[in-house]
């Protein structure tokens, strides 16, 4: 977690409001994130390089993306790309036919680059922006 706080709040919190850091850093946290994936809820996943964690991921239940961070010396060389490559592949398995994404305004690019199409325009919840989005699996 303390590498997706790192990320979060370099890149996403200098545009979101006091609210939003505040709610997503409580997601992150490790009573609640042990919680989630103790009843199987979230399933995380990792990419490494030379034994260094350089990005992180979850899906939530079968089909939701709800992290997907890289540590910033390692942006643009694939590791997003490997990530969310495997989140997804467990979304399949998992007999899911599409996967969601909320993704932040900062990665709506990202996404739309690995078949994601917006479902909306970008909306704020509880202070926290993103941009609700879907891609097919089959």
């Amino acid at each position: 977690m303390a590498l997706c706080r790192e990320v979060f709040l370099e890149f996403e919190a200098p545009d979101y409001p006091p609210e939003g850091t505040e709610n997503f850093l409580a997601f992150l946290e490790p009573k609640q994130i042990s919680r989630m994936t103790e009843s199987g809820l979230l399933t995380f996943f990792g990419a490494y390089r030379d034994g260094l964690l350089i990005g992180a991921g979850a899906v939530k239940e079968r089909n939701h993306i709800c992290l997907l961070f890289i540590r910033k010396e390692f942006h643009r060389q694939g590791a997003g790309a490997l990530l969310l490559d495997a989140m997804l592949k467990f979304c399949r398995k998992s007999g899911a036919e599409k996967a969601t994404v909320n993704a932040s305004p900062y990665g709506v690019p990202f996404y739309q680059a690995k078949g994601f199409q917006k479902l909306g325009e970008e909306q704020c919840r509880d202070g926290i922006r993103f941009v609700p989005m879907e891609r097919n699996l089959l």
